[in-house]
């Protein structure tokens, strides 16, 4: 593969939010709201996925818990036996080191005056970015490409994708950012 050619994938699991049914709810297209209502509300959907029973929900979540320095002690097997465990201050915590923030308190204060098209994480999450969008391995070689072949540029922890315009949530979808 050539050093600046786009990737495409999914880094989230969509279908980790499911109704009272158990079907897959499909994410919204917009980002209502304040960013500290926002990152609550991802807050409590990576919750509930890390404590469900099926594995290919559970297992991401935890992952990503772990990777933000959470429950290092623990092998994954164990974390998902003992998932009941994982409480909201964790995943709370997890986001805000994600968003490299050392804690929740301080990652909260940042949030409160932002509105929710602030966060271009959750842009990428929210929009149909998961769909075929080039994704690159840093923000420089997405800007190349965005150049020649247009698009927003979002960085989504430590990567960056290209999305077209018409992808990102909010009316007219360019409306946003």
């Amino acid at each position: 593969m050539h050093k600046h050619s786009p990737r495409f994938f999914c880094p989230v699991d969509r279908s980790s939010s499911t109704g009272s049914s158990g079907h897959a709810v499909p994410a919204s297209t917009a980002l209502p709201g304040s960013a500290l209502d926002f990152v609550r509300r991802q807050a409590r959907r990576l919750l509930k996925a890390a404590r469900s029973e099926q594995p290919m929900h559970a297992l991401p979540a935890l992952r990503r818990l772990q990777a933000a320095g959470l429950f290092s002690g623990w092998r994954l097997p164990e974390l998902f036996r003992q998932r009941e465990t994982v409480q909201l201050k964790h995943v709370l915590r997890a986001l805000a080191m994600e968003a490299g923030h050392p804690d929740w308190a301080g990652y909260k204060q940042a949030l409160e005056p932002l509105p929710a098209q602030a966060l271009d994480d959750y842009l990428v999450e929210e929009s149909r970015a998961c769909g075929l969008s080039p994704w690159f391995s840093n923000e420089a070689e997405a800007r190349e490409h965005a150049r020649s072949h247009g698009g927003r540029v979002i960085r989504y922890r430590g990567q960056a994708v290209v999305v077209p315009q018409e992808q990102l949530p909010g009316p007219g979808g360019g409306a946003i950012g």
